[in-house]
Parts: structure tokens; sequence; C-alpha cells
């Protein structure tokens, strides 16, 4: 059952491809060790600088994106513009490539991000918030838009895309508040809506997204690299595609309103969104349009996979697309550690299995937590009393949720130690209040923004 649910063929270290007697033998006791071993493959992986080199090549005046080649002599002009958790790595890795041909740029980045060295005098930096948008987001899509007012044919349009960027750029729709747009998307988030449903309403409430953004650059090149954050990695969702016609319009994001049973709270949204439910304007002519994703969670997850077989796991990375609701997602991944152990499946220890995606939580309570301490919490559940046993659960961006952690630690002894402290794993979920849980245990996996975002990793691993 576990190679049918695979999203992608199985990585796994066989006594046909290596010699038992060259394979390492992990140990429980460097549990730890191992952990960041594979978190840091993970998040190397995922670096947006190295992401961007990957796919572009400079070759004199001229710019390269696999068969792509773009012109930049004169009258050309390069107009830069980067939103996303990682967009302050992926800017500096194309400012270090194209240097001074870059005549503009706008860098939307959340506030957190760090930087200390200097930027070119045209290229213009705004902190804005996540996941809620600010005064910031609305600034850095006005600026966009204001910059692309005098676009012409000959000019190249660089858009530097990576998760987050639904909050930290924005241009809204003439009636639609910063308090609507920050309300709505509170209200969905506490709802338990998936990105999806996130993106149909923010799209609806945009100028910028669902292709604003490629419609407001009229006849100039537009290039689209993307670091994506979304399972499957459709570009029309990772950052609400501004570069992307939209898949959905106003009408959809009124359905998906009506579904989740919010419309009634948001009468000006609602009346807004209706207003807008009528034939799109005529196009104005486009200049050439490529979009590419040059990194996402799978790359992670496949990079994770490697360094656990280094260390000498079996290793398999079941799929890229978990979903569903994280506290019965972590239940399952806790069933597949037990199973590991007990059953030898799919693979005799010491065993990896590597799980890529997004879970989404139904906040319950007034508590500190995230989606990936859920998760590594409902595994904890299944995992009671099973011994060298793991189920580690991160957010490559090093923040889930409101817990202040990337992610966190469970094992067959983690329901005892909690109840040796007086705590309870049915209540901290009760109260999604999973964050102070973990940190009694010494459990929470602390990082620190790391300035790129290709969704989450959850890893769980046996040993002998």
């Amino acid at each position: 059952m576990l190679r049918v649910m695979s999203a992608w063929p199985e990585r796994h270290l066989s006594s046909d491809r290596v010699p038992a007697v060259s394979r390492p033998v992990p140990e429980w006791q460097r549990l730890r060790d191992d952990l960041t071993v594979l978190h840091a493959a993970a998040l190397a992986a995922a670096d947006p600088a190295a992401a961007v080199l990957r796919a572009l090549r400079l070759d004199g005046e001229r710019v390269h994106l696999g068969d792509a080649v773009f012109d930049l002599r004169p009258p050309a002009r390069i107009r830069l513009i980067a939103f996303g958790k990682a967009s302050v790595g992926m800017s500096r890795a194309v400012l270090g490539l194209l240097g001074t041909r870059i005549t503009s740029g706008i860098i939307a980045h959340p506030h957190q991000a760090e930087d200390h060295g200097p930027w070119p005098a045209g290229c213009v930096r705004f902190a804005a918030s996540h996941p809620l948008p600010d005064e910031g987001s609305l600034r850095a899509g006005e600026a966009a838009l204001g910059m692309l007012r005098d676009a012409t044919g000959e000019d190249l349009v660089l858009v530097l895309v990576s998760g987050g960027g639904s909050a930290l750029f924005e241009s809204l729709r003439p009636g639609i508040t910063l308090r609507d747009l920050r309300e709505v998307t509170e209200a969905m988030q506490h709802a338990g809506a998936d990105i999806m449903d996130l993106n149909v309403v923010r799209r609806g409430l945009s100028v910028i997204k669902g292709g604003g953004l490629s419609r407001a650059a009229g006849p100039a090149r537009v290039v689209t690299l993307v670091l994506s954050d979304v399972i499957g990695d459709p570009l029309a969702s990772i950052a609400s595609g501004p570069t992307i016609d939209s898949p959905t319009g106003p009408r959809h994001a009124l359905e998906v309103l009506g579904r989740r049973q919010l419309a009634a709270r948001f009468p000006n949204v609602v009346r807004v969104l209706q207003e807008a439910v009528s034939p799109a304007p005529p196009e104005h002519p486009r200049g050439a349009r490529i979009a590419r994703v040059v990194g996402s969670n799978r790359m992670a997850s496949e990079a994770l996979c490697a360094a656990a077989e280094s260390l000498g796991f079996r290793t398999l990375l079941l799929t890229d697309r978990m979903q569903g609701e994280a506290r019965e997602v972590g239940r399952m991944v806790g069933g597949l550690a037990r199973g590991l152990i007990e059953s030898g499946l799919p693979y005799p220890v010491p065993a990896c299995i590597v799980l890529g995606g997004e879970t989404t939580v139904t906040v319950r309570g007034g508590g500190r937590g995230g989606r990936n301490l859920e998760l590594a919490l409902g595994a904890a559940l299944s995992l009671e009393s099973c011994a060298h046993a793991a189920v580690f659960s991160f957010a490559t961006d090093g923040m889930d949720g409101s817990s202040g952690a990337a992610g966190a630690l469970a094992t067959g002894e983690t329901l005892a130690r909690a109840a040796s402290l007086g705590l309870s794993a049915h209540r901290a979920l009760a109260e999604s209040n999973t964050g102070p849980f973990f940190e009694a245990l010494g459990d929470l996996w602390i990082t620190g923004a790391s300035g790129t975002n290709v969704n989450d990793i959850s890893v769980v691993l046996a040993y002998s």
C-alpha cells in the first residue's frame, strides 16, 4: 500500500546497491545529531540563491533560462520584482549575476528577514507582515505597479516569487480595506481553510494577484522564477499567481466564503466581490511570459532522503503531497513509525520514511502552536511506549504557526515524560496549545526564520 500511495518513485538503500559492510549503523543515542544532518540537507536544497543560479545563466549580454534566451543590450531595461520569505536570497543571487544591468527593483520581505549588506540605489526594499498583510505589503504592491507603468517591449521584468508572497505583496480592489483583507484571511485560517481556498479569496480581492502584475507589465517580457510552497507546485496558487492568469475570479471567492460560512461576517467584502462579477475587460497586448519552478518541497525531500541514506537508513520518500488535519495525519505518521519497529514494513530497521506537504489546523483554543507541532503530538499518541522510533516534523521556513519554533520531535517516550510533568497531550490538542507542551519537554526545534519556504517535511526514523 505504501508504494501505491507514493507520489514519486521511492528512494531506498538496499543491499544490492551498497555493500552492507560500507553502510554506517545508525544509533538511537545519536537521534538528535541525525535530525540535525537531515534538516540541514533539506534547507540546503531549498536555498533560494542556489535555486536561482541553477535556473539562470549569463552569457555576455544574454541571459538563458533553459532554452529561452533574453537579450539584455540597451534599450532593454531590467526590472526586478521579488516578494516572499525567500525574496532577499533570490534577489541577492540575481543582483550578483546581473549586477548593474538591473535598472530598478522592488523587494518585499518579512520584517524579520536578516540582510545587512548594501543594496543598489535603484532597488527599494519593503518590510511587510506574514501571515497577515500590513501597510508594507500594500506599499510594495503599489510601488511595483508604479514601476511598470512605462514598461516597453524591450524591457525584461524578472519576478522572483516565494512562499508568503500572498501576504507580503498586495494591491487591493477599490472598496476593500487592509482591515477587510486581514480579518477575512484570519477567519479562513481559523476555520481550517487550505492554501487553495485562501488563494481563491485573495485573488478575488486583489488587482495584483491572479495575473494582475503580468497585465501591468504590458508589452514587457516577464520571466518568473518560483520557489514553491504549494503542494503540487501549481503556478496559479503560489503567492496567488501575480504573473499567472487566474483560474478563478470574484464568483469563486464568493463561493468559498459561502462554503466556509463566512459571507455574513464580511458584508463589505461580499458587496465588492458581487460588483466585480462581470465580464473581464479586453486584454491589451502582452510580451513573452515564462514561469519556472526552481525550488520545491520535492527537491528538499529528495535531498533529505539522500542524507538519510548516507547515515545508513533504508529510505522511502512516501509523498510530497501530505495533506489533512495535522493531528490526524500525525496519528497516521506515528503508525508508520510503529510499523517499522514492529513489522519491518516497508523496510527492516534502520529505516526512514519521508513525507512532504502541508497540513492544516482547525484552531480550537487560544493556545500557542502550529501544524507541525500538532502533527508531532498526534504522532506521539500512536507511538506511546514504542522504543527506538521517532517522528520529526518541521516547517522549512523555520516558523510553524504561532509556536516560535520550526517544528517538534516526538518519540515513544513523549507521553510518559509529559505525564511526569503533569502535562496532557489531549488537553494540549484541545486547547491548540502544543507549543508550551513541547517546550516543557525540550523537544521544540527552534531555528528562527530560514529565509526560504517549501512547505513542511515530516521524517519517520526507526532504529535497530
